[in-house]
């Protein structure tokens, strides 16, 4: 596996922007946080917490190419021999387009612990942590002259407070 360090500098080779490296520096830290206590109370479940680091750190690298930035990331990583840390990438966003495109492909859903971690870190961080009501309603105004995306996110809500009840459970939360 990679360090922190070794991951940053993909995002000079892959030219990624400081909004995105923020973003992925926020989401990479209170996922690891996660991953830390979910492992601490379970390790059984067999979580790495730096593991989830470094792919939260990664899961927009693929912002740097035209086209879907999650199948972006995950093309990219398996290139660069980052096979384990590119199955832990999709967020999950892809699913609810390729259902309104009539193509449902369910191997875009996060399904492991470290998998959902990784995307509802994501969710929840934009420049800074927020609630996932905030989260869609920030994404949902921003995008709100892209019907398909529009109707994804929508779409896309209820799963991700079922993963948040998941992974908040699994951490000790309530």
């Amino acid at each position: 596996m990679i360090t922190v360090k070794q991951a940053l500098s993909l995002f000079k080779k892959y030219d990624l922007d400081e909004s995105h490296m923020r973003h992925s520096k926020g989401v990479a830290q209170f996922a690891f946080n996660l991953a830390a206590k979910i492992h601490k109370k379970h390790p059984s479940l067999a979580i790495n917490p730096e593991k989830v680091r470094i792919a939260a750190l990664l899961h927009d690298i693929g912002r740097s190419m035209q086209g879907d930035h999650e199948i972006n990331s995950i093309t990219l990583l398996k290139q660069e021999g980052l096979e384990e840390i590119a199955e832990i990438v999709m967020h999950g966003s892809m699913y609810e387009i390729s259902v309104i495109r009539g193509k449902p492909d369910q191997s875009l859903l996060p399904k492991t612990v470290e998998n959902k971690i990784v995307a509802y870190a994501d969710a929840r961080f934009k420049n800074r942590l927020v609630s996932l009501k905030e989260r869609f309603k920030e994404v949902l105004k921003r995008r709100k002259l892209e019907k398909e995306k529009v109707e994804s996110v929508k779409m896309a809500e209820k799963r991700y407070y079922e993963i948040e009840k998941e992974v908040m459970a699994l951490a000790g939360y309530h």
